[in-house]
């Protein structure tokens, strides 16, 4: 059997991802839940905070559910310094995420509209999860 070596080797640098999240009652049958989380990267690239050894970018989220069977989230990440055309100085991009989900006696339903504003050639993403407990 003849097998052939790849061509490169992928590696994956470390990531760190610190966040906080904090859940309040804003009506008897309604909570909500506010997140505030910084990825880092232990690499140089196009991220808001960005030095030769290390880069970092925010995400900002909410949750909002009803009696825990009904979610409402949303939130914005992936803030990057993104060149303007003809080379110009920068813009700042961000990725504005939005999501539904239902829980009922074990069985978790979501879905998500990611990379809303993603300047790539897909307009969008859609994300569905299912689980069961």
């Amino acid at each position: 059997m003849d097998q052939t070596t790849p061509e490169a080797t992928e590696i994956k640098l470390p990531k760190l991802q610190l966040g906080i999240a904090k859940t309040t009652s804003i009506h008897r049958d309604f909570d909500l839940t506010t997140s505030l989380n910084m990825d880092f990267r232990f690499a140089e690239t196009n991220d808001i905070i960005s030095s030769g050894t290390m880069s970092a970018t925010p995400a900002f989220g909410f949750e909002v559910d009803y009696i825990k069977l009904v979610y409402l989230r949303g939130g914005v990440g992936n803030f990057q310094n993104l060149e303007s055309l003809g080379g110009k100085g920068t813009n700042i991009g961000f990725q504005p995420n939005f999501g539904v989900g239902f829980r009922y006696k074990g069985i978790q339903i979501d879905y998500a509209l990611t990379y809303i504003r993603d300047r790539s050639l897909a307009l969008y993403s859609n994300v569905f999860s299912l689980e069961l407990d």
